[in-house]
């Protein structure tokens, strides 16, 4: 009977409220969980409270005051707090205000309430990953989505352009604010400035080496749909959940011209079935394995179509709808069972 036992179900974890506001920004801006709770652990130990020393961050995602008031101008009416992104105006410097002072600091409290700081800052990583993504001509890593969270989608671009072009390019030279407020990350221990391609590294690698602390569900993707097998490839989080391998093994040719898994069992995609081989072959031959550049993916076929689903799909939907008969009927083996 163990095919059909379940384990006892683990304990509940105990009620996170920093965690599941956490949750609620990600499910109402579409971005990734595990992504948000990362940065926030970076950023503030998950500490709604938290104050730099060295600039006016504040609040789970460390906001300063004016990227926070331009997403509050932006995104505000989209999430209720109207009033607040009405009261913020921009002066002729470019820079944004709010004239009256009590409004002012009630807008700037709001980032240490973690249902608004998360919501907030799902916003600013869906923002910040368009941006890029223009820029780059590919989906940002997660490593890369954190750089624009320190640095603006704006500095990010030119950080990973210079990482490339100039490597050895100190960053603190393109960005003093930035490195006058993180010397950590932009010096060494001896004062030494740190090269472009150390501060990418090092902002990259920390994000994606950050232990999550919200357990299991932490590392689930971006939509309900994004679950079972599809972790153990989890590359980039849920907007790039698997190696272009993986991809390309589970998705086939683009451009409809196959037909992966109806719902219909005798339909179902065999590549190694009569037609197939050659559209197969090409497919690998063209996906570029994503660890090692320019090196063709060579991976073995799926089975050949069973032959009883080969002769359903000849026969047509009568001979499927014949086949399926009806359910399974457990109960003459569940009575054995109990008999032993």
């Amino acid at each position: 009977m163990f095919l059909f036992r379940t384990s006892a179900p683990s304990p509940a974890a105990p009620a996170n409220p920093v965690i599941d506001a956490i949750r609620q920004g990600a499910d109402r801006t579409g971005t990734n969980f595990d992504y948000l709770v990362k940065t926030a652990q970076r950023e503030s130990a998950l500490d709604p409270q938290a104050k730099a020393r060295t600039s006016s961050a504040t609040g789970l995602f460390q906001f300063i005051e004016q990227t926070w008031l331009s997403m509050v101008r932006s995104e505000g009416p989209r999430h209720g707090l109207d009033e607040a992104a009405n009261a913020i105006t921009q002066g002729a410097d470019g820079r944004l205000t709010v004239p009256d002072q009590q409004m002012r600091q009630q807008i700037m409290d709001l980032r240490r309430d973690p249902a608004v700081a998360s919501t907030m800052a799902g916003a600013f990583t869906q923002r910040n990953r368009d941006q890029l993504q223009a820029s780059l001509g590919r989906e940002p890593t997660g490593g890369e989505l954190y750089i624009a969270h320190v640095l603006g989608a704006r500095g990010a671009n030119e950080l990973i352009g210079t990482a490339q072009s100039a490597p050895q390019r100190s960053a603190a030279l393109d960005f003093p604010e930035a490195a006058a407020a993180n010397r950590g990350i932009f010096f060494d221990k001896a004062g030494k400035a740190r090269s472009a391609a150390e501060v990418y590294n090092m902002l990259a690698s920390q994000h994606a080496n950050i232990a999550s602390v919200a357990g299991p569900q932490t590392a689930q993707a971006t939509g309900p749909e994004r679950k079972g097998l599809l972790g153990l490839f989890s590359t980039e989080g849920g907007r790039k959940p698997v190696s272009d391998a993986v991809a390309a093994l589970w998705s086939g040719p683009r451009g409809g011209r196959v037909q992966l898994a109806s719902l219909e069992p005798a339909q179902r995609f065999f590549p190694n079935g009569e037609g197939m081989v050659a559209q197969t072959s090409v497919l690998a031959a063209s996906q570029p394995l994503a660890d090692v550049p320019g090196k063709p993916v060579i991976a073995p076929r799926p089975p050949e179509r069973p032959a009883d689903l080969a002769l359903a799909a000849a026969q047509g939907q009568g001979a499927q709808t014949r086949r399926r008969g009806k359910p399974l009927d457990l109960s003459a083996f569940l009575r054995r069972e109990v008999l032993r």
